[in-house]
């Protein structure tokens, strides 16, 4: 009798069978984390210009100037008894009806809680990093799964090009344009394959959605598209299902996804509740609103840059803004023929993938042509004032991967039809291999691994020339000089102390560096007070009548101020020219 071993060379006969179980299923969690591995390999190689970006920052000394310093102050606060309701402040609010707006929710800030508050200061942008790093990978693993090895390095390849259209602090900036872009990608593939049926992706689907929404308003209208595909898509799929009889039970995981929005919804519905009106009810007022807008040619050439040739995330623009001005220029014959050609062949494909039954195909070209329209509606109803028209420059952004998708789903169109026609041949060529069965299967093995480490090196290989070309950080040339006054300050001040935090003139150079400063303040335990802070800040930083200790002035004007020590001054050179800050300092 043959007695049936285990991998250890053990008889299965005298192992009991708990022991067996769990052999069996440690050898098919291995072999599944193994058929894991190239997608995650590939995952990482398209995500060579994100960590590259990463790593530049943190050698480099980053600090969170500018508006990172409000994310990153009020990412501190999270832990506290002034936790934050609400999102990321929006000037729209005081432009379009003089109150104050902010992003919908604050999952920017619960990211951000940690890092903000322990170890360095650099371990923040290293949490985006990291977020956008699993993003990618996690595209790459999904369109694997709806495609095999020829989308997932496709895929992978796509991606690491898409990154040389981004400016190099995209990757890991925490500014809330920025902190929800690779999310939104990873939302398109989450939403394709809910739509295809995987319905475990549910709660996931709903976290990424959430946070995606939450973080800044303009990614509100593609993640509207991509959960009606995915949803839409999943109620078909389960309907089918069950007329016969062998679908899976989908209702624990819908209602998993339901906890999960609860949970990450909390807070803004708090906020709604205690404030009158409350932010939701400002953003409905503020998109309702009618005004003058940019209009449906600004919408159509937002389209046109997105799709057609050359698109958005096909070439290194000159700056990260430049786009609030491409969308007002007009485009050439080529662009806007091949934009209509290009949409034109997604909206074919959607009769011939349901005729064809490839539901996964029709899911994808329905997510292209619902995000075109998406960024057109959005860049058309966007308000013509010069201040939120200037927007535009990176509420675009998202067009890079608007792009990416359509072009990647008529490649996989492509690639599906020349597949089917070598199908179709298959019979032919078998019958003239009848007897070379072994020989041809490990030839085919053979082919498919020399391919796939030729696909992987050609993903890394893009990845570098990306990395080669990145830019420098736009607030790169300030990071030494926030880190070199903030250490005087500190000195100066002892810690845990309230602080009268006042500006005198400030230039386009020097005025980021307030925020970074605040923040540093906040972290080694001091409060920071500012009358105007509310807006950005809450009550909590507020002066007002309140008691402080030392009293702590910012200005680049050179003059003594009368009373007060100067305890640090800095001079650097940025875009703006030759600039100084100076701190001083006096105890109240």
């Amino acid at each position: 009798m043959n007695v049936e071993r285990s991998g250890a060379g053990v008889p299965l006969l005298r192992l009991r069978p708990p022991v067996i179980r769990a052999r069996v299923h440690a050898m098919g969690t291995l072999r599944a984390l193994g058929a894991r591995v190239p997608a995650v390999a590939a995952g990482l190689a398209a995500s060579i210009p994100v960590i590259d970006s990463t790593v530049k920052a943190v050698r480099r000394g980053w600090v969170p100037a500018g508006d990172d310093g409000i994310i990153a102050t009020r990412g501190w606060d999270v832990l506290t008894t002034h936790t934050p309701l609400v999102g990321q402040f929006s000037e729209a609010g005081f432009v379009i009806h003089s109150q104050s707006l902010h992003s919908p929710g604050p999952m920017l800030y619960w990211l951000l809680a940690l890092p903000a508050r322990y170890g360095g200061v650099t371990s923040i942008p290293v949490t985006i990093g990291v977020l956008n790093t699993l993003a990618i990978v996690g595209c790459v693993v999904l369109a694997r799964r709806r495609g095999g090895l020829p989308l997932m390095f496709a895929t992978a390849l796509a991606i690491a090009l898409m990154c040389q259209s981004l400016a190099t602090e995209v990757m890991h900036d925490i500014w809330n344009p920025a902190a929800a872009l690779f999310p939104l990608l990873l939302l398109m593939f989450l939403c394709w394959s809910l739509s295809c049926g995987e319905h475990r992706l549910l709660p996931l689907t709903a976290l990424v959605a959430s946070f995606v929404v939450q973080t800044h308003l303009a990614y509100a209208a593609p993640t509207l598209v991509l959960l009606v595909v995915g949803v839409a898509g999943l109620l078909i799929r389960s309907r089918v299902a069950r007329t016969r009889r062998a679908g899976p039970r989908v209702w624990p995981w819908a209602l998993a996804g339901l906890v999960v929005l609860a949970v990450c919804w909390t807070a803004p519905a708090i906020d709604e509740i205690e404030h009158t009106p409350g932010n939701m009810t400002l953003i409905v007022r503020t998109v309702g609103h009618r005004e003058a807008t940019l209009g449906a040619s600004v919408g159509w050439r937002a389209v046109e840059r997105s799709v057609g040739v050359r698109p958005w995330w096909l070439y290194v623009p000159a700056s990260e803004w430049e786009r609030k001005y491409d969308v007002r220029t007009a485009s050439s014959t080529a662009r806007r023929d091949t934009t209509i050609a290009l949409l034109g062949v997604l909206l074919l494909l959607v009769p011939i993938a349901a005729l064809a039954r490839r539901w996964d195909l029709l899911a994808a070209a329905a997510i292209g042509l619902g995000l075109s329209a998406a960024i057109g509606l959005q860049a058309a109803s966007n308000p013509s004032d010069r201040l939120l028209a200037g927007t535009l420059g990176y509420t675009m952004w998202w067009g890079s991967e608007l792009g990416l998708w359509v072009w990647l789903t008529l490649a996989w169109a492509a690639w599906l039809g020349l597949a089917s026609l070598l199908r179709r041949a298959r019979p032919r060529l078998d019958s003239r291999l009848a007897g070379r069965a072994g020989a041809s299967a490990a030839t085919r093995r053979a082919a498919i691994g020399l391919a796939s480490l030729a696909s992987l090196g050609g993903v890394v290989a893009v990845g570098l020339a990306v990395t080669a070309d990145a830019r420098p950080d736009s607030h790169g040339y300030e990071y030494a000089s926030i880190r070199q006054m903030a250490a005087a300050i500190e000195r100066a001040i002892p810690p845990g102390r309230t602080i009268a935090y006042r500006f005198g003139h400030l230039g386009r150079g020097t005025q980021p560096m307030e925020t970074a400063l605040r923040f540093l303040l906040v972290r080694r335990g001091d409060r920071p007070l500012a009358d105007g802070s509310r807006p950005r800040l809450g009550d909590y930083y507020v002066e007002g009548d309140r008691p402080v200790q030392w009293v702590l002035l910012l200005t680049d004007s050179r003059r003594a101020q009368r009373g007060m020590r100067l305890v640090s001054r800095v001079r650097f050179s940025g875009p703006w020219g030759a600039e100084v800050l100076s701190a001083w300092v006096r105890r109240a």
